[in-house]
């Protein structure tokens, strides 16, 4: 119980007190070079003009930086180097049960952080340049969602043919299988997990939202006593 709780909130707090570290640097960096819109407006995701969310918003997309992202997965990779380093050179009883890069928990999700991480780091990037073919640059939101739905597909064929996983758990009603038929509903919950980018900027990020979800799944891994996954969002939720 000790070494599973311990495993859980190492990387929290190593992560939270990474991400305190990096944002004064990274502010600067923002800031000095003028990282941010160049031209604010947003459109929907059907095309549609959104005059109102442009009205009230125009004064903030433009002088804000963007990038800050890097803050959250930066701070989660740089743990998992770490904890893995350390683990390498300091080999223990208790090192090797830290280190949580286990390849049926954590390696899925990994993957999927860097690749979702490059994508947003790539829309903001040709943002705050004005490359894109975006309004007010950016990458399309059509070249977003392909991206997502492959990144989506991909998950699903490692957890389907590699993992040999067909089947999903519902609460009070038990296991259900479902066969190949867990390959579209994969890709479906990706795709609506991209749709939270709708709240992000209205009132606040995003990221307040994701970090209550990613608290709620470390707590189910852990009770699942999946500790290398639990450690792993916990690690997320820290940054």
């Amino acid at each position: 119980m000790f070494v599973s709780l311990f495993k859980v909130f190492t990387p929290i707090t190593i992560t939270f007190a990474l991400g305190i570290l990096l944002t004064p640097f990274l502010t600067h960096y923002l800031y000095k070079y003028k990282l941010w819109k160049k031209c604010a407006g947003k459109i929907a995701p059907d095309g549609r003009a959104t005059p109102i969310f442009n009205d009230l918003h125009k004064g903030k997309e433009v002088g804000t930086p963007r990038m800050g992202g890097v803050i959250i997965w930066a701070s989660v990779l740089l743990t998992v180097f770490f904890i893995w380093l350390y683990a390498t050179l300091f080999p223990s009883e208790l090192s090797l049960k830290l280190n949580f890069l286990s390849r049926n928990q954590t390696w899925l999700p990994l993957f999927t952080l860097v690749v979702a991480s490059l994508i947003g780091l790539m829309d903001d990037w040709l943002e705050v340049h004005g490359t894109g073919t975006y309004l007010a640059g950016g990458m399309p939101f059509k070249k977003r969602l392909l991206l997502v739905t492959i990144l989506g597909l991909v998950g699903a064929g490692w957890f389907y043919f590699k993992l040999e996983q067909s089947s999903v758990l519902i609460p009070f009603l038990g296991e259900f299988a479902i066969g190949w038929w867990i390959i579209p509903l994969f890709v479906i919950t990706m795709v609506g997990l991209f749709s939270s980018g709708v709240i992000d900027g209205l009132d606040g990020l995003a990221g307040g939202v994701m970090a209550i979800i990613f608290a709620a799944y470390t707590g189910i891994a852990y009770f699942q006593n999946q500790i290398d996954l639990a450690a792993f969002r916990a690690a997320i939720t820290g940054g």
